[in-house]
């Protein structure tokens, strides 16, 4: 038999040829999938014996380290799920591992569905090298029975956000080894992005995908994992990934165009709708205003801005489907957004395919006029309690919830708002309220915290509390603390209307015997009003006068007093409700009165 012996080149540009056509088959809308794991096809039971890719921090599977196979709680109603509960108070037993071969370069996306159980917490970490567990922990997430997930990357607790307790949802890593960088979100809220070469408490490490370990820090964590997957993509490339030369840009027109890949991953629909965008930056030379706008492109689009760079990704504004995509008056799927921005601070604008793949014009305005007051919270008009009218709604300042998150058809807060801002004096209830006072359907939110999407704290909302019209009553408000009162509407310039703010100061009463040794007469009043008292031993007293903004308007200190009665003057004070408050420096009564 004769043999035929192929040229040493020959061999060589076959090999590179075959490497070539695999590296080609990577693409964006064709990824490398390494697992795409919904625990399905298993049985009930230990995971490790049923999967390659799963294993546990010893290598020993089908033991107490293993993962379990559980019908418990599963995500989109499939059989299966990991489940993970903690044993022992030091951690453990379980303690499973996610193979990933220790992937060297390229550009990966590994993410998971988590579920963890009221009032418990869970946990998992990579590990830079697969075959040595516990010899570099690439990070550690912690998600902390108090709903909180704290990472440490590099040094302990660098981030945290929180997470929901009782539902499922998304945890999700962007690494690209080439760039020495990982991006990482949890609940659909990003958390940061850092070097992946770092280890969880070092500066330096190993850049290589190891595995992924489950594991409950103690018997208070208990949670469970579905629909893991994990692929490889094409090398990233400028422009499409926040780290990859963003498109440097001023006032003008733009076109973004196919937007594939996976640079982008804020909100993405389980079908991968979102991951992918166009990075722009901008970096005003003063202070002013922003204006983003895809109105009339043609296409079904969202933006985002941000500022704090790709380490932070603070989102300054956020809109999805504000206008026409064509033409004025059709379907509002097109995107507009305003951003208030300082003067040399750089600005990231992000185009994402939550609908649309791309393909359209944008235009990028700035303006140093300031914008109208109660169109942004920084722009808030305060007020004190009394009757405000809203002329329109047209503020493009709105935060909205905030909703960030799939709501209904949208996938993001798309409405218009007013913005109002009261401080109370002392402690009290507010109430806020359009009920009555107008046709329109309204809707209601009030935070605290500072101005900003991810700042401010929602504390109260309301849509048709009564009617079609909202109420937020006796919310319960603390002296020197700024409440911040959005009012917003899903149609484009919507009319305005009448809305109240009343509030009621807290009324202290320490002892009950302390507030009957008063009465106040006549109550209501119009001149004079007399606070008669009177006590069992000598009492060291001071009587205040508040208005209904907790402002005192007069006071008087009587020294060491037994019985008698105090006249106050009413003269100058405007009509309303006002409180008489007596105190002996310990023990502390109000009355409410009325000035007719």
């Amino acid at each position: 038999m004769k043999k035929f012996y192929l040229p040493f080149f020959l061999l060589a540009m076959v090999f590179l040829f075959a490497k070539a056509t695999t590296n080609a088959q990577v693409t964006c809308d064709a990824p490398n999938v390494i697992v795409d794991d919904n625990m399905d096809e298993y049985e009930a039971g230990a995971l490790g014996p049923q999967a390659d890719h799963w294993s546990t921090w010893d290598g020993m599977e089908g033991g107490d380290e293993d993962g379990i196979v559980s019908p418990e709680f599963t995500y989109d109603d499939s059989p299966f799920s990991l489940k993970i509960q903690g044993g022992a108070a030091s951690g453990g037993p379980q303690d499973v591992l996610l193979l990933l071969g220790d992937k060297t370069s390229g550009v990966y996306v590994l993410q998971w569905k988590m579920y963890v159980i009221e009032t418990l917490g869970g946990y998992y970490n990579i590990q830079h090298i697969e075959g040595s567990p516990g010899g570099e922990y690439a990070f550690e997430a912690n998600f902390d029975a108090d709903g909180t997930m704290r990472l440490n990357a590099g040094t302990a607790d660098v981030r945290s956000v929180s997470y929901p307790h009782n539902t499922w949802f998304n945890v999700r890593h962007l690494i690209d080894l080439d760039n020495d960088i990982i991006y990482l979100w949890v609940a659909n809220k990003f958390v940061y992005s850092w070097p992946f070469s770092y280890q969880a408490g070092e500066l330096t490490g190993t850049k290589q995908i190891g595995a992924v370990d489950f594991f409950p820090r103690s018997d208070n964590d208990w949670f469970y994992i579905d629909n893991v997957y994990f692929a490889e993509g094409p090398a990233a490339e400028a422009g499409k990934y926040c780290h990859m030369s963003p498109t440097v840009i001023e006032p003008g027109t733009y076109t973004v165009g196919t937007l594939d890949c996976f640079g982008a991953g804020f909100t993405v629909r389980d079908n991968g709708k979102g991951s992918a965008g166009a990075w722009y930056s901008y970096t005003p030379d003063e202070d002013g205003l922003i204006a983003v706008s895809a109105c009339g492109s043609g296409q079904d689009s969202r933006v985002w801005v941000f500022s704090g760079g790709c380490e932070n990704l603070n989102i300054e504004a956020v809109n999805d489907d504000l206008c026409a995509i064509d033409v004025p008056g059709e379907k509002e799927w097109a995107s507009y957004v305003e951003a208030l921005v300082t003067g040399g601070e750089t600005y990231l604008i992000l185009w994402d395919n939550i609908w649309d793949v791309g393909n359209f014009d944008f235009t990028l305005d700035f303006t140093t006029d300031p914008p109208a007051d109660g169109d942004f919270c920084q722009t808030a008009i305060a007020v004190t309690p009394g009757t405000y009218t809203i002329d329109q709604i047209n503020g493009h300042g709105n935060v909205s919830g905030p909703i960030i998150d799939h709501t209904g058809a949208s996938t993001t807060n798309y409405a218009q708002s007013e913005w109002y801002s009261f401080t109370p004096d002392m402690n009290g209830k507010m109430t806020v309220s359009s009920c009555g006072m107008t046709t329109e359907d309204t809707r209601l939110w009030i935070y605290t915290g500072e101005c900003g999407i991810e700042n401010v704290n929602l504390v109260a909302n309301d849509d048709d509390g009564c009617d079609v019209q909202s109420l937020v009553s006796e919310l319960d408000v603390s002296a020197g603390t700024t409440y911040y009162i959005e009012w917003d509407s899903e149609t484009l310039d919507a009319p305005g209307f009448d809305w109240e703010l009343s509030f009621d100061p807290e009324v202290a009463v320490t002892e009950k015997e302390f507030l009957s040794a008063f009465s106040i007469r006549p109550n209501p009043a119009s001149s004079d009003v007399y606070v008669k008292y009177s006590f069992s031993e000598m009492t060291d007293l001071d009587i205040r006068l508040f208005n209904s903004l907790g402002q005192m308007v007069s006071a008087k200190s009587l020294g060491e007093v037994l019985s008698g009665s105090e006249r106050l003057e009413l003269a100058g004070l405007s009509s309303g409700v006002y409180f008489v408050m007596m105190t002996d420096g310990v023990n502390t009564a109000a009355q409410r009165l009325v000035v007719e």
